[in-house]
């Protein structure tokens, strides 16, 4: 039987880590590859971006803008997700960050309000998604994204943890069982 592959999508101003303990516990089940978007572009070339990184991939799984963004890479391609504590107002969200500044690694980066009016916001889509929380994100509010989206998808929460999601190890199972090959 092959191993699956996974596309793991980065949120805003994120590296590819290989060492992250997401990949980490992600490699113990399937062969991943990553991606960090520079969302101080526009939408479209974000997609672009991306475009590449999708052949063969079974599963998209993606964090906070990354979530956002594999909501609209599963409407475009099929491909199932999991987005765990997901952008849903992408405008409202980033809007946040208009103008330069820097980012959790010092590097400077630039926004503007034109490319923050192209993004879309997240898609619920129950037949090909599930979300994961962390009630403790001290970023976004999970209680919201838990109203917001349990009525229309499936929903798994975890007590505690942060916006970069703590409960990985946990979660294996719920990925797991969502993978489909």
């Amino acid at each position: 039987m092959r191993r699956i592959n996974i596309l793991y999508v980065h949120g805003f101003g994120s590296q590819v880590d290989p060492n992250s303990d997401k990949r980490i516990a992600l490699a113990k089940v399937a062969d991943v590859a990553a991606v960090a978007p520079d969302y101080t572009t526009p939408y479209d070339a974000v997609m672009r971006k991306v475009q590449p990184y999708l052949a063969g991939v079974d599963l998209l799984l993606g964090t906070s803008m990354g979530g956002f963004l594999v909501t609209r890479l599963a409407e475009n391609t099929g491909i199932p997700f999991v987005a765990i504590n997901p952008v849903l107002q992408t405008r409202k969200t980033l809007s946040k960050y208009i103008g330069t500044h820097q980012d959790h690694t010092g590097r400077t980066f630039s926004l503007s309000k034109e490319t923050v009016g192209t993004y879309p916001d997240f898609l619920p889509c129950a037949e090909k998604g599930m979300v994961l929380l962390d009630m403790g994100d001290e970023l976004l509010d999970s209680q919201e994204t838990k109203v917001a989206l349990e009525p229309l998808m499936t929903v798994h929460t975890f007590a505690g943890g942060s916006h970069r999601f703590s409960h990985m190890d946990e979660a294996m199972p719920l990925i797991k069982s969502f993978i489909t090959v």
